[in-house]
Formats: structure tokens, sequence, C-alpha cells
């Protein structure tokens, strides 16, 4: 029945293939707010389309299901991909069988949605992908598991705290009456109309921030409201109205005349509402999921956590700050490494695999076969070349075949007989020595003098990374060079030339090798030598020839590509000038600049084309690129005469990338990104696909249903929505990048139900968690690959390294011999005097050494050293000069000051200053030291001198200190390891920063030309009918512009690294949107083509090469982690040497329940079963779901039956742990930590029992907090299920592993909040943020007033939520009048610090801290990985031992044993020793337990007994359990098939 596959396969695919994407375009044009009733003729054809569709995958389904049959491993159903279209299938025969009864099931319709994934198995590279997507899942399904874990605990910890409490409002008073005429408030406190962000309260049982007190005065008009209730009817009773507003007279406003209704919101009391339309609360375990998974993805957690803060205490932070670190950090890295370390093994993998089949496929006769072959356009530019060498024959055959000549010898077809292949051609251009003979053979057969064929300037500047030379002419070359006498003559020179080339290749890295024009001149030359004459054409090529060389020689030298890299440095300047309002004569500038660049450029590229020829030019990719942008320049400026194409204009900016043909140490980077390029361009159709899913998903679900009131009271649909397909993927692609993710969620919970959290979650997990993962594992395992070539060239390096370092030493020697005459003598006699004052023997010199070799010496200055970080956290602006703090911290400055100059002296004289070897200032940590004690000094005596404020600035300098403790951590090994990562991934990630640096300034330099003056907007009550500037001054309105802003290319730097950290990307992009002209008030998504800029930028920058520095630290920490390798080797052996040592010791003890009694032995084994840990296991399952149950407002009878349960659950517990206790002893059962969980666990639960009991009874007053922290602690008995899982108990080892490394990561850390804090505390404590001046990142919860909120803003800064929110404020401009009467404190230079210090802190915290997380994680994954290994190995090699020692025919020759002991027969016919039947007698001299022990036990593992007289005797044929072989109390014996019955004297085993 099969069918012939191959010509199946191919039209069939294609024609599926087709039909797939056909399908995409329909379901793409699927408009939701249209489609509702399917009665448009668009619709109808959609239908038509779509019926049409679902019967070809039907029909394509039945026919392969004939061809292959269906059940079967190599059939229909036994492939995934088939599976998936099988489902496809029935889910749409279930829809339209429904459609023809009328019910409308919209959830069976989204299956549709699936058919794009059909796609996948029909692209390879995609299938590869998603295959190793599929083989993460097991370890994914680990971390997803402990993922659940943190889910329950933490939800369960939430419930328990805080159910019900975000409901909290402030309401009026109890008894809070008006009068008939006037308008009650509302009946509680709402800061804003729409309830988004409600004021909180705390009741009073709680200790949270915000009380009913704190709610601010109501404001009218920009004044606080000043009248009160009574004053109101008091009006009233006037015959006036009760509020002077009412009349819209312009008095009242001015004084602030109306009723402050906020003062009677007095009662805290729990309301029905929860903030965000409903979606964030803690009512039960379900929504509390939903905040937690938004806390993990780190957007708008802050929020969360002020609402509980203000509810029920300050100190709740600790939880997020706890969730965070576990969640964020842990949990979603682990996703991270799980994915790289599979992908790197996979792909080895597959590497093998495919090194195996082409080593078949090719034939083992051509040394070509095992040539790599070149990158994609190499062999393109081959197969072109080829094809045209070809043309170019077949037509001079034509031409002589017309003109009826024969054709010349040297040309056509014979030329090429005996050269072979092309296989064999591409071989001789891979190795220059053979290519060198090619010229010398050919050279001699044309009859040229050799010079000119091997020695050419550029012949020898061999490149070997660049690409393989095709040869012009092919020539039969012998194989070997003894047979040709000129080629075994000049291999020694071809050697040379090509070391020496070698050498040279630094300095010519992009020289172009070998002239393609040479075919043409080299052929010509052959035939035309032997007859050409001396005639003016022959002198006018020898000119036009030698010309060339010339050219070639200036176009190759280093000062003219360095003059090129210095006119594309000075054009990129040029083109960054351009900023918005720039005068005429600049414009006119950068115009003529531009033409010069221009001409510049065009002269290289024609000086190159004339140097190398057309083909030679062309083979360097490079010079293509170069050629375009030269070509596109022409245009443009042509284009410009006629007053068009600024298009053209941005691909000036591409000259930017020429510079990295400059940068040796870039292009390596830029390689590794190429070399990954390939799987990268599968991720993004992988990546286009799924947002493609996602989208129309959304669209079915969301669609037309997300709307917003205005102010004016109209509905407009909201700008994240799901109402267009173009849309939809901008909203799917915003909530990938997890900006504002959460406001769609409230959107989505709120508009349909929130049961919708689901697609959320499963996009951001999906999305997020392993497509983007995948991204980065194809970053890392590119760099390591990379990392792994280049380490054997490393090494080499590092030699040289080292003789240039010897050389260096070398000359340093021959300037100071130089220089010691012209030292005056006391110079010379005082070398080895401190100072030149102390000598070696002077007596304070010896004292200063004595103390600084005392011990307890680092230690007292690590003591003072802390103390003054304690005085440094207590400083804040806020101080007032003369009170008693201010005095303290003026004192504790000055004495601290005065005892670091005292460490500095002590050194210094012990040490010397800066000559010897142990001199003060040669090391670094001194130095820093020295600039530290320096810098207090200055701050002194500028204080002193009462001096500007700016130096209290150098205060912050004295931080620096704080970096003291590097010194001490230095000496722990794992610390030191991550200092020394960062500092040498510095130079790589410098590189990095570099690329970033150029597509920075590519879209910086393409957004101000875009965006220039756009930016603006007009800022009043209502602007609907203003259009531009003028309209906005003439009605008094504000013509302001939005912070970030592409004005000029430091504002758009700025904007662009906010859109890099992808924090507030979103408003920046909708402001790009609504840019309309210069002066011209924003319109609504008035250009959407500029998505294109922003998501390009995103995709570019944040996506790729921002998670390039992942690649980089992860391969560095491999690179510093060789040096420790070998040591960390010895370590682990000898462990295993102990560990083995161990096991075999306790495999031969006589087991500790041998002398147990019946029933204890009959509890041993029960608490030893596999058995009583599965049910135990179940039985916390349900426990953990009965505690989940819990909600707010539950019933009465709910409460009822999760107390009785939690009394049977806590029995039970109990119950396993009295057992455990008995079966076990005291003594070995803390021994294991888990029986000690356990322990504690029972003990928690029933003092918890009790306290509640009591509190029942009201026996004795007990605080209701203490109850709920004990029901709280309930949540351990989760932990208990850890000890069943064992995947994720690796997983966990190796979080747990990581600790140590990880905690020298959180002092870093530490470190580096610390001294970040303080400089807030001192840049921007005095900010405020009021009425008057709105805040948008900072809050009451969010300021640097003092040294603990600066930590805690820095943390919400490290975690990207609003951190661009938060700059924005310091980046307020001052008001132009100081005469305000509020003290608002602004400092002009904050402009520029500001950026500066957030910029700084978001890169090190975000981009770099971070990712070493990720390079310990991985690491030490593998270590578990390789111990885990081990451990199976070690069990094995026991099993083989005791196997081979205890169960073997012991003495049988053939066994090994080589002797027969007395009494120990040889065994079976022939020798041959196999575990049969054996017989074992046992000793009678020990005791009665023991015997009954060991006849129970024998009785029981080997089945039947037989007594043979009073000696027992056991017939089995079993494998003895290890602890019964190795009693030293009797002896064994087995045989094969036959019994023997073994003396009772022989000797002990």
């Amino acid at each position: 029945m099969l069918l012939n596959p191959s010509p199946v396969n191919t039209w069939f695919e294609r024609i599926s293939i087709m039909v797939i994407l056909l399908n995409c375009v329909t379901l793409g044009m699927y408009q939701p707010c249209e489609n509702i009733d399917c009665t448009s003729d668009r619709c109808q054809i959609l239908q038509a389309f779509d019926a049409f569709i679902y019967i070809f995958f039907a029909l394509e389904m039945v026919v392969k299901m004939v061809a292959l049959g269906i059940f079967g491993r190599r059939c229909y159903l036994g492939d995934t991909w088939n599976r998936l279209d099988f489902f496809i299938v029935m889910a749409g025969m279930v829809e339209y069988s429904l459609d023809l009864q009328n019910i409308n099931l919209s959830a069976i319709r989204t299956v549709r949605v699936l058919r794009p994934l059909k796609a996948i198995n029909r692209v390879p590279s995609m299938r590869i992908l998603v295959n190793l997507l599929l083989d993460t899942l097991p370890m994914l399904g680990n971390v997803l598991l402990l993922c659940f874990f943190v889910f329950f605990i933490f939800g369960i910890i939430g419930v328990q705290l805080w159910a019900g409490l975000l409901r909290n409002r402030c309401y009026l008073e109890e008894n809070f009456t008006l009068s008939s005429g006037m308008t009650p408030p509302a009946p509680y406190y709402q800061p804003e109309e729409n309830d988004e962000r409600p004021f909180i309260c705390s009741l009073a049982s709680d200790n949270g921030i915000m009380s009913c007190a704190d709610v601010p005065a109501r404001r009218e008009g920009g004044r606080t409201c000043c009248m009160d209730r009574e004053d109101a009817l008091h009006r009233q009773a006037l015959g006036l109205s009760p509020e002077p507003l009412a009349n819209g007279s312009g008095a009242g406003e001015a004084v602030g005349l109306c009723i402050n209704w906020n003062q009677y919101y007095t009662r805290c009391h729990t309301g029905s509402g929860n903030p965000h339309k409903g979606a964030i609360n803690f009512d039960n375990i379900v929504y509390a999921w939903i905040v937690i998974f938004q806390v993990i993805t780190l957007e708008g957690w802050v929020e969360i956590m002020y609402y509980v803060m203000d509810a029920h205490s300050f100190y709740n932070f600790i939880y997020f700050i706890l969730l965070i670190i576990i969640g964020s950090f842990f949990m979603i890295n682990l996703c991270l490494v799980v994915i790289a370390t599979q992908f790197s093994e996979t792909k080895q993998r597959e590497h093998q695999l495919m090194q195996e089949q082409r080593a078949q496929c090719l034939s083992s006769s051509t040394l070509a076969s095992m040539a790599e072959p070149g990158d994609c356009y190499e062999e393109i530019f081959q197969l072109v070349c080829h094809v045209l060498r070809k043309a170019k024959r077949r037509s001079a055959a034509l031409y002589y075949t017309l003109r009826g000549k024969p054709p010349p010898p040297g040309g056509g077809r014979g030329y090429r007989r005996g050269g072979g292949n092309v296989n064999g051609e591409r071989h001789h251009s891979r190795h220059p020595k053979s290519e060198y003979l090619h010229s010398v053979y050919f050279a001699h057969i044309l009859s040229i003098p050799i010079s000119l064929a091997s020695h050419c300037p550029h012949q020898s500047k061999q490149d070997h990374s660049s690409q393989p030379l095709a040869n012009s002419i092919s020539l039969p070359v012998p194989q070997n060079p003894e047979d040709c006498p000129i080629c075994a003559l000049s291999l020694k020179e071809g050697t040379r030339a090509v070391g020496d080339s070698a050498n040279r290749e630094e300095d010519n890295e992009d020289a172009v090798k070998e002239t393609g024009k040479e075919e043409n001149h080299l052929e010509e030359r052959g035939d035309g030598e032997r007859k050409r004459k001396r005639t003016c054409f022959g002198h006018c090529k020898d000119i036009w020839n030698d010309m060339r060389r010339k050219l070639w020689g200036i176009v190759e030298s280093k000062y003219f590509s360095r003059g090129i890299m210095i006119a594309i440095l000075i054009n990129t300047i040029s083109m960054g000038i351009e900023h918005h309002n720039q005068p005429e004569e600049l414009t006119n500038v950068l115009e003529i600049c531009n033409i010069v660049f221009t001409s510049m450029f065009t002269l290289e590229m024609v000086l190159k084309l004339t140097a190398f020829g057309f083909f030679e030019y062309l083979r360097n990719p490079y010079n293509i690129f170069d050629g375009i942008i030269v070509i596109i320049s022409v245009c443009e400026i042509i284009g410009q005469a006629d007053g068009g194409l600024s298009v053209l204009r941005t691909f000036r900016l591409l000259r930017v990338i020429k510079l990295v043909r400059f940068m040796p140490a870039l292009r390596r980077q830029l390689v590794v990104l190429m070399k990954t390029m390939d799987n990268v361009a599968t991720f993004c159709m992988l990546l286009m696909l799924f947002i493609f899913i996602f989208s129309i998903l959304g669209m079915h679900i969301f669609g037309c249903k997300f709307s917003l009131k205005t102010e004016a009271g109209d509905t407009v649909p909201d700008r994240k929505n799901f109402d267009s397909l173009l849309w939809a993927i901008v909203t799917v692609f915003q909530i990938l990048t997890q900006e504002d993710w959460n406001m769609v969620l409230y959107n989505g919970m709120a508009s349909t139900s929130p049961f919708a959290a689901l697609y959320f979650v499963a996009l951001m997990t999906f999305g997020n968690y392993v497509l983007f993962n995948l991204l980065v594992a194809i970053l890392v395992e590119g760099f390591q690959a990379e990392g792994d070539a280049n380490r054997s060239y490393s090494d080499d390096d590092r030699s040289s390294c080292n003789f240039e370092e010897n050389d260096k030493q070398k000359d340093s020697l021959h300037l100071s011999g130089i220089k010691c005459p012209y030292k005056p003598d006391w110079c010379e006699s005082r070398e080895d005097w401190s100072v030149f004052l102390f000598s070696p023997r002077n007596k304070f010199r010896q004292i200063c050494q004595s103390i600084i070799a005392h011990k307890l010496f680092d230690y007292v200055v690590l003591a003072f050293i802390f103390s003054n970080c304690i005085t440094v956290a207590l400083e804040r602006p806020k101080i007032l000069q003369g009170s008693l703090e201010r005095v303290f911290l003026t004192i504790s400055n000055y004495i601290f000051t005065a005892i670091f100059v005292s460490e500095m002296t002590l050194k210094v004289v012990s040490m010397g200053l800066y000559v010897g070897e142990q001199a003060y200032l040669r090391s670094s940590w001194n130095i820093l030291d020295g600039f530290l004690v320096f810098v207090s000094l200055i701050d002194i005596v500028v204080s002193m001198a009462g001096g500007a404020k700016i130096l209290g600035v150098l205060r912050v300098l004295r931080l620096l200190r704080t970096l003291r403790p590097l010194r001490v951590i230095s000496r722990a090994p794992g610390l030191k390891l991550v200092v020394e990562t960062l500092i040498t991934s510095l130079k790589p990630i410098g590189n990095i920063v570099l690329i970033c640096c150029a597509f920075f300034i590519i879209f910086g330099i393409l957004g101000v030309q875009l965006f220039k003056g756009k930016f603006f907007y007009c800022f009043g009550p209502d602007v609907k009918n203003i259009t531009n500037k003028s309209d906005c001054l003439q009605a008094s309105y504000k013509w302001v512009h939005h912070k970030y802003n592409f004005d000029n290319l430091g504002q758009a730097l700025m904007s662009l690294f906010v859109l890099a950290s992808k924090d507030g990307w979103v408003n920046i992009m909708y402001h790009g949107l609504d840019a309309v002209a210069v002066d011209q008030q924003p319109v609504t998504n008035n250009n959407p083509w500029m998505l294109l800029y922003f998501i390009s930028f995103l995709l570019i920058v944040s996506f790729f090469v921002l998670n390039m520095f992942v690649g980089v630290v992860v391969e560095n920490f491999h690179k510093c982690r060789q040096h420790q390798e070998v040591e960390e080797a010895k370590r682990r052996e000898e462990k295993r040497q102990r560990r083995m040592e161990k096991k075999r010791r306790k495999a031969q003890k006589l087991p500790y329940f041998a002398s147990y009694g019946n029933i204890r032995l009959m509890i041993h084994t029960l608490c030893t079963n596999h058995y009583l840990d599965l049910i135990i296991t179940f039985i916390i399952c349900i426990n953990v779901i009965t505690m989940s149950l819990e909600h707010f407002n539950q019933p009465h009878s709910l409460d009822l039956a999760l107390k009785y349960c939690n009394y049977f659950f806590t029995s039970m517990f109990v119950l396993e742990s009295v057992l455990k206790l008995i079966a076990f002893g005291f003594r070995r059962f803390f021994k294991e930590r888990w029986n000690q969980l356990d322990l504690a666990i029972v003990l928690l639960s029933v003092m918890g029992i009790t306290l509640e009991e009591i509190e029942i009874s009201a026996a004795l007053p007990i605080n209701p907090t203490i109850i709920r922290i004990m029901r709280v602690l309930r949540i351990a008995r989760v932990l208990k299920l850890l000890k069943m899982a064992t995947g994720m108990r690796a997983l966990l080892d190796t979080v747990v592993q990581a600790l140590p490394q990880v905690g020298n990561l959180g002092l870093l850390f530490m470190l580096l909040f610390f001294i970040y804090a303080a400089l807030g505390v001192e840049l921007f404590g005095e900010l405020v943020c009021n009425e008057d001046y709105p805040c948008e990142g900072m809050s009451r919860h969010a300021t640097f007033e003092n040294f603990g909120m600066a930590f805690l803003t820095l943390f919400q800064v490290s975690t990207g939520d609003n951190w661009n929110g938060i700059m924005k404020d310091t980046l307020r401009e001052c008001p132009p009048d100081h005469s305000t009467d509020v003290d608002y404190a602004c400092n002009p230079s904050l402009q520029f610090i500001s950026p500066m210090y957030f910029v700084s802190f978001v890169l090190t915290a975000q981009f770099v801290l971070i990712n070493v997380v990720v390079a310990v994680l991985m690491k030490h994954l593998d270590d578990s990985n390789k111990e885990a290994q081990e451990e199976a190995e070690m069990d094995a090699e026991i099993e083989l031992e005791l196997a081979q020692g205890t169960l073997c025919c012991m003495g049988a020759p053939s066994c090994g044993g080589g002797r027969v002991e007395k009494g120990l027969v040889a065994a079976g016919p022939g020798g041959t020793c196999a575990p049969c039947s054996c017989v074992m007698k046992i000793n009678m001299n020990f005791d009665q337990t023991q015997y009954h022990w060991i006849i129970n036990n024998l009785d029981q593992y080997l089945g039947q007994k037989k007594r043979n007289g009073d000696i027992p005797t056991f017939e089995f044929s079993l494998w003895l359990p290890v602890s019964l072989l190795l009693f030293t109390q009797y002896q064994c014996i087995s045989s094969c098939r036959e019994n023997y019955i073994f003396d009772s004297q022989t000797e002990r085993i």
C-alpha cells in the first residue's frame, strides 16, 4: 500500500505549506469588532476559505493514514506532529457539527488558532529547535514543580495574613447625616474617580502605615478647601448655596471656599471592592497566585507591596523581597540554566550526528571531504565565479567555431582535464602551501617570471580567516611536490612566505588576497607571449599593471585604512550633531560635510575597484557592504537636488558599522553573532509563529472588549487592545517585554472573566521563560563554542605575552641602568629606608611593623570601617545644623578620618611609600585607601572653611571605603573568583558595550531625524480643539515636551536606554506613534509605521545584543574556573575515595537492627518501606489542598471541616514521628535532617492546636497574631514533599550548593546598594513630592529621604519596576520663580548627575551581577549532574565488589580465586561459576537473639527452610542482600548446581 515517497513528498508538502500560509492569512483577516454575526461579504468569503482549508487538512490526514497505516510505531499516529494534526482536524469536526446544531461554542473555534503550528513540522530547522525545547521538558518540569512549591507556600502565607485586607476603605462617620439640600459625598474616600488606585487604610487591629487620619484635604482649582459642614448649614440657613463654587463664581475658587468633605472619612472598614478592578487581592489562593506571578515577573510589584504595607504592616516588605529573590532571581534563572545546559548537550549530539553523516557521505579519496565548508557568502561567490568561467569558455569556443578556427591550445576545455573536480580545486585554495605551488607551477608553464605569480605584494598576505580563493586556472598539478623540480625548489620559499604572512596577518586583517583579474591577464599573457610584438598596446598594458600594483600597495597600507576610519568617525560625529532648533548655518555645513564624506567614500571604492579588479573586490563581503552604502549615498545626493528621497538618508548611518572592520576584538564578537545567526533566524521564525498564534487567540477572546472612559465621558478603546491583528501583535509583544503587562491583565480580567489570567500566564511562561531563554541559550552556546575554539590560541598568546613582558622588563632595566648615575648619593644609601627617613633598624619603624603584623590589626580596621559605614548610613540632608545628631556625626567623621590617617601612616612607615617591593602604593587596594584618606582630609579642610555645597558630594567618596572589605574577601577563594570574573569580563563586556553603542548611535541618529522637535504637546484642561503650538499659547496653556524625547543625540540615547531596559518603553512608543510634525499637537496613532523603529530596536538591542552579556559573563566564568578545576578535581577524587571507604565499611558491618525484638523489627520494616513514604506524601498533598481552601469570608461549616482535617493530619504526623523514633532510636532518628524537619513540624502543629483551644476557651489572653503565625508555619509540611521528588531535590541541591557563591554575590550587591543608597540620600534626599510637584515614580513609599528608604527604592530600581519614573522625578527642571512659599530644594546639576547615577546602577545591577548568578547556577548544575553520576558509579562498583567477593565460588580457578581453600571444592562441571542454588551453613556459637534473627530473616529472604540435624541449612536461588552476606560470625559457601556441606571449622571469611 505504501506509495513511493520521494515524488509525493516534495509537491505534496509544498501544497500543504501553501495551504497553511493561506490559513494564516485568513486567520489574520478576522476582525473582532465587525465579525460578530457575520453578515458582510468579506466574512462570508473568509468562511468559505475556512471550510476549504479544513477539507484540505482532513483529506491530507486521510491520505497519510491510508499510506502509512494508523496505529503503530512507524504509522501515522506514531509521530507526535501527526497527532497534533489529528487533534486539529478532530476539533474542526466538532466545531462544524456544533455549527449545524446552531450552538456557537467559541472555545472550540479557538482551536483553529493551532493550525499554524502545522508549519513547524514542515521546516526542519524549526523542528529541531522545538524538539530541543521538548528535550528540556523533564528538567523544566522539575523547575515548574519547584515554582509550584514556591507558589503554594507564598500563596498560603498571603491568604492567611492578608485575606480581605485590600478591601479596607475610609468610610464616613457612623452617624453622618446631611440636610436635604446638599449633595452628599461618596460613601468612602476615593482619591480618583475610577477607584483604580484606592486609598487603603489599616484597621485598628493591624499596624499598617496609613490610617484614616492620613486622608488629605479636598482641593478644588489648585487650592485646599477650608469650609466644613457647619459652615454649609449656616450658608443654607442664610439662603445661599451651600458651596460658593456651585455658582461657578471665581471668587470662591480663589480663597478655597468649598467644603472639605474628606475630614469626615474617619472610619476604616472592610468594603466590597479590591484594587485594580478586583484583580489584586489575597482573598483566596487563586487570586494570591495571580499576585505572586505578577511579583515574580517584576512588573507592578511595588504597588502591591505598598497596598499591603498600608493595610497590614511596614515589615511586609520582607515577604516581597524574599519572593523576588527566590522566585525571580533563582527560579527564573534556573529555567534559563536548564534550557542552556540542555541546548549545548543537544547541539553537541546533533553536531556529532552531522559529522558522522558527512564522513559517510563524502568519498574518502578526496582530501577535501574533511574540510569544513566555508560560510554561505563564500560558497555562493565561488558558485557564481564558476558559472561565469564556464560561460566565458563556452562563448570563446562558440566564437572560434563560428570563425572556423581551431581553439588555441591554452584555452578551452582541455585546460581542466587533469585538475579534477571542484572539490579538489577548493582544497587547493584552502592550503596556502599548495596554492603557492599552483602559482609556481603554472607560472613555469606559462613562462611568466615566478616573482610576479607568487611574490606579488599582495600574494603573501594570506589571511587565513578569510575566504578561500577560487583558483582562476586549474592545471594538472602533481600531487607530490617532489615530482616537479620547480615546485620542490620553491617549496621552502613558499613555507617561509606563508610564515611571514601569518606574522603580518594582524596589520592587514582584511587584506584581499589575490587578483581575480589575474585569470584574465594570465591567460592573455599565456597565449600572447609567444606571438605578441612590442606594440603601443603592450606598453600601455604594462604601465596599467604597474599602476595597479602601486595602487594595491596604497589601498592595502595601514595608513589608508586608518584615514578611512578617522573619516568614518568624523562623519558619525557630524551626523550626531544634528538637533532640534539648530541654526541655519549648521544645517548648511552638515550638508556640505555629507557631500565631502560621500565623495571620499566613493573615491575609496573606485581606488579599491581599480586595484583589486571587480571579482576580487566582490570577494570580501565588507566591500559589498561599503559599495552599497556608497551607491545609496550618491543616489541620495542626486535625489536631494530634485528634492526627495529623505528615506535614503537613514542608510548613511550604516557607515558607523564600517568601523567594525578596524577592531579585531569587536569583530570576534560579531563573528560569534554571525555564527549564531542561523539559529537566531530560526528562533525568530518560531517567535513570530508564537506571537501570531497568541495574537489571534487574543483577538478571539478579548477582541473589542477593552475600553476606557475619557474625561469628557466618551468611551474609547484602550491603546493596549486586541481589536485588529496589528494591535494584537503589538500588545502580545508588549506583554512579552513584561512592560505594563499587568494593566492588560487587569483589563482582560475585568472585561471577560478572572479565567482570562490563564491566557496571560501561559503567554508569559512560554514566551518569556521558555522562548526567550532559548535565545539566551543559543547565544551562550555560541560564546562557549567560540571560547573553546579560542582557548588553544589563547595559550599560545599567553606565552607570547610573557615574552613581551620580559622584553619590557629588560627595557626598563636598561632605562634604570641609564638613569642610575643621576641619583644623589643619599638616595642610594637609603634605598631600603622607608620614605628615606626611617632605617630598617629604626625603633619606631619596627614598632609599626609589629603592629601591622598582629593578627588582630586587620579585624580592628574592619570594625572601624563597619562603624564608619553605620555613621555614613545615618547621614541625611534634613538634619538641623546645631542639633545633637549633626554634632555627633561631625565629630565621628573627624575621629574616623584620624583613625584612617593613622592606619595609613603606620603602613607607610613600616613598608615605605613607593620605593621597594612591598611599598604601600604598590597594591591597588592601598592606592584606593590612600585616595579615600586624602579625600577625607580635603573634605574636613573644606567644611572648616565653610565651603560650597557641592563638596558635600566629596563626602560620598569616603563611601568607597566600604570597598575595603573586598580586601578581606580576596582571601576567600569563592568571592575572589566572582570579583575576578567581573574584572576579567570587563574587557569582553566592553566589546559588547561598544557593539551596543554602535547600535545605539545608529538608532539614536535615526530617532533624531525622525522625531526631533515632534515630542511637544499642549498641557491644559481641554486640548481637544488644539492643533498646533500657536493655538495652545493663545488658549494660555503650556507647550511642553516629554521628558524622554529625541531632540538631540544625548536625549535620544537616554530615551533609547529606557527602551532597552524595557521599562516604560510603551509610553515612548506611543509618543512616537502620535508625533505629527514640529510645533504640531500630537494625534493618536498618527503614524503606525513608526512601530517598526521601536520594535526593531527592542528586538535587535534588548533581546539580542543585551543577551550577549549573559553569554560573555558565563564564558568568562568558565575561563576563570579552569584554573581552579585541577584542584577541585583532586578534592573531588579524595572525597570520592572517602565516601567509598565509608560505604565499604558500612556494607561490612552488622546491621543496627540485628538485635531488635520481633515487634520493633516489624515497626522498622514498616518505617523503611517505600509505601509508607507514598502514603505520607498522599496525606501531605491532601493537607496542602485543604490548607489552600481557606478564603475570605468563608462559611463556618468550612471552618469546622478544616479544623477537624487539621486534627486528623496532625495526628497522622505525630504517629509517623513516634513510629520512626521507636524504629530508629533517638540518635539515629536525629541524625537525618528530614526527621528533624518532621519533628519540628509536629511540635509546631501541636503547639498551634493548643493555643487555638486556649483562645477559644478564653483561659488565657493570647495575641491573635501569634495564632496567625502558628497557622502560617503549618505550611512547612509542604517541604516534606521534597523528600520524595528526587529530580526537584537535585535542582534544590544545585541552588543550595550555589548559595555560598551567591552569598558572595549578595555581599557585592550589598556593597553596591550601600554606596548608591548613601549617594542617593546625598543627591535626592530633598526632592519634594506633593500636589504642586506631582511625582511619577517616587511616592511616600519610594523616597531617598533616609538610608533605609533609599535602600528599598534602589531594590525597586534593580528589579526594573518603574525606575524610569523615578529618574524622571529627579530630572525636574527648577521652577522659574524661587519666591514660592514651598521649600523646594532644587539642584540644577541633577540634570546631568541623575542619568549617570541611574544608568550606571541599572547596568551593574540588572545586566552584569544578575548574569553572574546565572553563571554560578550553570556551573553548579553541571557539578551536581557530575556528582549524581559519580554516586551511581560508586554504588555500582560496590555492588560489583560484593558480588565478586562473596557470591562467587571462592577460590574456584575460573572465578579468579586461583587456589582451593580447605573445605572448599571447585565449582560445578567445568569450573563455571553461576549464581545458582547455594547452601548456607551457620555456626551455632552465637547467642539466641542473633540466631533467631538470622533464621527469621533468612526465612523471609530465602523462602523454604530445611533442618539438617541441628545445623540449619537453607537452599535458595537468590542473591543475598549485602548486609546478610557479610556477617563475620558465620561462613557461607556458594556452589553451582551441587550442594556441599561446609565444615564448620573452616576459617572465618
